[in-house]
């Protein structure tokens, strides 16, 4: 009999859709070019997906989180078919959306009363989320701005998501290639911020997790 999910053992079907809207994006801009209604589905699964990590006694929580899924998809269905370019809307819901997950996953995960499996792929999915959300931040600056970026030129969002996917990723683990670099001063302070970040949680995630482990062992072999 299958065991039932609860909210201490759903952050794998997150992970899992994680993994699928990234490598999703990559497969539709190397053998599609764009395959904006795709990836859009990919990211409202993905949102859909992260909604099983609330409590379902948190019902505000969930109705907001999900009236800001159906603004993302409405305005950026209507970006695709033209019927008005409401880019900054759907990138400010995402930002609002991935900000309140990302609280919500982070408290889960410090109040975990042991280091288990979910846990640690908790800790991997809030890794992943930050690149996220910092990328959609990126997103909405070059939309503001009109540009802001060497070798991301401007245009739809969703046509650029997967490039801006793998510069966010690429600055949080400071390994910082330069095939795409912003040239904007805001550009640049969300970029650095970010570096500074994903060292600082990297960091402090070994270090908890090493702590919480050794913990666990003193406190088994003193029972």
């Amino acid at each position: 009999m299958m065991a039932k999910m609860t909210e201490r053992d759903n952050f794998l079907y997150l992970l899992v859709a994680l993994i699928v809207l990234l490598g999703g994006c990559a497969i539709m801009e190397q053998f599609f070019g764009t395959g904006q209604s795709v990836i859009l589905l990919g990211l409202l699964f993905c949102m859909s997906a992260s909604i099983f990590g609330i409590e379902s006694q948190k019902i505000k929580t969930r109705g907001w989180l999900g009236f800001l899924i159906v603004l993302v998809m409405l305005s950026s269905l209507a970006s695709i078919f033209d019927a008005a370019n409401l880019s900054i809307v759907s990138l400010a819901a995402l930002i609002m959306f991935i900000g309140q997950y990302l609280k919500h996953a982070t408290l889960l995960v410090l109040k975990a009363p042991s280091i288990d499996r979910n846990q640690i792929v908790g800790s991997i999915c809030i890794y992943l989320m930050m690149g996220l959300w910092f990328a959609f931040v990126q997103l909405l600056l070059l939309e503001l701005l009109g540009g802001g970026f060497n070798g991301i030129e401007y245009g739809p969002w969703l046509d650029n998501l997967s490039k801006m996917f793998y510069f966010s990723f690429i600055t949080m683990t400071s390994v910082g290639y330069g095939a795409i670099s912003p040239s904007e001063p805001l550009t640049r302070f969300v970029a650095y911020f970010q570096a500074i970040a994903g060292v600082f949680y990297l960091a402090i995630l070994v270090s908890s997790l090493v702590s919480g482990g050794l913990s666990q062992k003193s406190s088994a072999s003193d029972e």
